[in-house]
């Protein structure tokens, strides 16, 4: 029961500061630079934690980092780019969000094993 409250406690935090980051600095009509900062950031954190066990995984991964962390915001503003014949920008913000991302996280794993 713990961990049911502590994950829902972590997932509105995520999720809040999520909306944060996307209001400080996703762009109307641009590149959503918060959410590629969200989802980066939140990649590089996941990879960090991820030598711990359950449920810390569940709570603060799943929960916290799973509301941070959002796909679906990623898709829509890559679809509104290509929309809007911001193709460019859209390759470029779905490739910068895929390398990055990856590598944020295998980043934090390196520092994890460390």
């Amino acid at each position: 029961m713990i961990t049911g409250a502590m994950f829902v406690i972590a997932a509105a935090t995520g999720a809040l500061l999520r909306a944060d980051v996307g209001r400080r600095w996703n762009q109307p009509n641009g590149v959503a630079v918060g959410t590629l900062i969200a989802n980066v950031t939140g990649s590089f954190c996941l990879g960090l934690l991820s030598h711990l066990g359950q449920p810390a995984i569940t709570i603060i991964g799943v929960g916290g980092l799973g509301a941070y962390t959002t796909f679906s915001s990623f898709a829509r503003d890559a679809v509104a780019l290509a929309k809007t014949a911001q193709v460019r920008q859209a390759v470029g913000y779905v490739v910068a969000s895929c390398v990055l991302g990856i590598s944020a996280a295998a980043l934090g794993v390196a520092l994890s094993n460390s």
